[in-house]
């Protein structure tokens, strides 16, 4: 069964206004990709033909509130099939990328840590802070396939938040006293 505001989303999108342009970007976080001193730092990918300066929300783990560079790469991701008893899952690939992200890959085998995406959008007039996002993904089923990575994105520790997220305090909503 497909996800059902699939026909309704792609109408959306094709009858909005275009104004600006999307950059939709990826932050693959894991102890595995690492700089030359052996520092922990994210392999950020916009899908773009070039790389791009784009804003870290100030919540961000790495460089929050600034400015980072997004190196370009190809990736796509269906919607998440839906199935009652099942997590959400979707396919995701990025193209070309293997030679980049295969020694960290292999690296990663040695760690107990799961593989985040954080998937983020940016409007080109204003890539200061990101439009829609960020949202966390566990990647889980990584290989290479050609010069591609392949693997299962999942939203993170969905059975783990709350419902409502808001918590509505007296100091915060001062209309609820009486």
């Amino acid at each position: 069964m497909s996800v059902p505001h699939n026909a309704a989303w792609e109408e959306a999108e094709a009858n909005s206004t275009t104004d600006f342009d999307v950059f939709v970007t990826l932050e693959l976080q894991h102890p595995a990709i690492q700089d030359e001193e052996g520092n922990e730092v994210p392999a950020r990918l916009v899908h773009d033909v070039m790389p791009r300066s784009l804003g870290i929300e100030p919540g961000g783990l790495f460089n929050p509130g600034q400015m980072a560079t997004f190196e370009p790469a190809a990736f796509t991701s269906p919607f998440a099939e839906l199935s009652q008893g099942q997590i959400p899952q979707a396919p995701i690939a990025i193209d070309n990328v293997a030679r980049e992200l295969t020694a960290y890959l292999e690296a990663a085998v040695g760690y107990n840590a799961d593989l985040k995406a954080i998937y983020r959008e940016y409007r080109d007039d204003d890539p200061s802070e990101p439009i829609y996002g960020p949202v966390e993904f566990l990647i889980s089923k990584a290989k290479v396939v050609g010069s591609s990575v392949t693997g299962a994105a999942s939203l993170s520790n969905l059975g783990n938040k709350k419902f409502p997220r808001n918590v509505y305090t007296r100091a915060a909503f001062a209309g609820l006293v009486r």
